[in-house]
């Protein structure tokens, strides 16, 4: 029997000793593929930060003065712990005070402010105050605790001004 010949008996319909159909079987092959096409996929999706911290997950944002600066993460998972990294400028040793609103306290449960500054409710959200230092900078950081999943919308004011950013946080 010639190569070509042996080669397509092995792909024909075969009854002794197991019925099969090579159709079925072409089709589960393609399947096994196309599954680990995409599972290879998703893992270098997953590597890149798309579904937590990483590359493509890392965000920073200002406000168009630039007295309010925020790095964050984009996408986060309901139930993890993340941090949020605020600097305020303005003028040396000037009192700040930075008002948080938004989905940030409603779908967070802050875990823990440092430097800790005195806060107090406002409208809804919740206004930190402290005092810039020598170079006109205050740093805060923020962990957070995601308590809420979808598309959430943040607001923070500062020195007259809005810095609005949005988070996705995985269910």
């Amino acid at each position: 029997m010639g190569e070509q010949q042996k080669s397509q008996a092995d792909f024909s319909q075969r009854e002794f000793p197991v019925p099969e159909r090579m159709e079925d079987q072409r089709l589960a092959w393609k399947l096994e593929r196309v599954s680990l096409i995409v599972l290879i996929g998703i893992i270098l999706l997953a590597l890149t930060g798309v579904f937590s911290s990483g590359p493509l997950s890392s965000a920073r944002v200002a406000s168009d003065g630039g007295r309010i600066e925020v790095e964050y993460e984009r996408f986060e998972r309901l139930g993890s712990s993340s941090r949020l990294h605020i600097t305020l400028r303005g003028e040396a040793n000037q009192p700040a005070r930075l008002r948080l609103d938004g989905d940030l306290l409603g779908a967070h449960d802050l875990q823990s402010l440092q430097p800790p500054l005195p806060a107090r409710s406002w409208l809804g959200g919740m206004e930190l105050q402290g005092q810039l230092d020598q170079r006109g900078e205050l740093h805060l950081y923020l962990a957070l605790l995601a308590t809420q999943a979808g598309l959430l919308a943040h607001r923070f004011e500062y020195a007259g001004e809005q810095l609005q950013f949005r988070q996705f946080v995985y269910p």
